[in-house]
């Protein structure tokens, strides 16, 4: 009797934990919520990409060029496309001291000729930067699905655009028509 009771606590604990679980393995594949502004104060949050299917480039100062080179990269494959878009966000946790935000904001415009195209959100703490995993030396690409799951995170490489990021916007799209 006892063997019994056990096992169905044990059954009653598992059934229990279950949803919580699995709940918990889908937050961690969310994109993150975020408010951040881009450099003329507009800002954005996750409800901006809500329904749409967004890139998402993590970048540091460091990574600017690198930054520049995927942006112009990326933003050929979804031209006639209207259900997706394209952010970055700069991390700029590690800033020059000092050096008054206005400064910064003007001096990185200026070196990065898609931030007037591609809205270019500055991560002053780092913050979201972080939660999605973006490191201060490595330029990341996100994809994230219109349900807001991220279904792709890689570094840069310029290869893995058509290799790997051209036939995964072809199958996301194609779930949107």
């Amino acid at each position: 009797m006892k063997n019994k009771m056990q096992w169905l606590l044990m059954i009653a604990t598992v059934a229990y934990l279950v949803p919580f679980i699995v709940s918990g393995s889908e937050v961690a594949n969310r994109f993150v919520d975020f408010s951040l502004e881009d450099p003329r104060e507009k800002k954005y949050s996750q409800t901006d990409m809500e329904g749409k299917i967004t890139f998402v480039i993590l970048q540091s100062r460091t990574t600017l060029q690198t930054a520049v080179d995927c942006k112009t990269q990326l933003k050929k494959l979804p031209q006639d496309n209207q259900k997706v878009q394209m952010i970055a966000i700069m991390d700029l946790r590690k800033r020059p001291p000092f050096v008054p935000k206005s400064v910064l904001k003007k001096k990185i415009s200026g070196q990065d000729p898609t931030s007037k195209e591609i809205p270019f959100l500055l991560d002053w703490d780092g913050a979201v930067t972080k939660a999605l995993g973006g490191e201060d030396s490595k330029c990341k690409v996100l994809i994230v699905d219109p349900a807001l799951k991220v279904v792709y995170k890689q570094e840069y490489k310029q290869a893995g655009i058509d290799s790997e990021i051209k036939p995964l916007l072809a199958e996301l799209s194609d779930g949107q028509k």
